[in-house]
């Protein structure tokens, strides 16, 4: 799956690609992406292609009713404002927020992305420790800046 961690301005996510079920990892992959107005989303998700599909939807400008077919998205995503006002996404067309936190983490690392960011870790470190020990994350780290 991934991690995806925002803080200080900063988004930054692991590179491994997901192979789907049983399988290994077939590369790496961007999970950190900025939209046509300059927000800045990251995207964890278990099915191939949906973090892809979703970003093309958000830049296209979100119509639920263009989102097509009967799929629903199937993903976590935190996105922020150029502003640095904080959203956040689960399986639904539909943003909670704004969300007031100084750090937020999702996907199948957060746990250790939580923890090292409780600790005073950066948005980077943090993604970094959770390649450690989730073994659904890995690569090189990827980040960009909101601001």
């Amino acid at each position: 799956m991934s991690t995806v961690v925002y803080r200080d301005g900063i988004m930054a996510a692991d590179s491994r690609a997901y192979g789907g079920s049983g399988s290994p990892s077939p590369g790496w992959k961007q999970k950190v992406h900025r939209l046509p107005d300059g927000s800045v989303v990251g995207v964890a998700t278990a099915v191939i292609g949906m973090a892809e599909r979703f970003v093309a939807w958000l830049a296209a400008g979100a119509d639920p009713d263009g989102w097509g077919g009967d799929v629903k998205p199937d993903l976590r995503a935190i996105m922020v404002k150029p502003d640095g006002t904080r959203f956040l996404a689960e399986d639904a067309f539909f943003w909670a927020g704004p969300i007031e936190t100084d750090f937020f983490a999702i996907g199948s690392g957060s746990a250790y992305a939580t923890g090292a960011l409780a600790r005073g870790a950066s948005a980077v470190e943090a993604v970094e420790v959770a390649i450690l020990y989730d073994h659904h994350s890995g690569g090189t780290v990827s980040a960009l800046s909101v601001r």
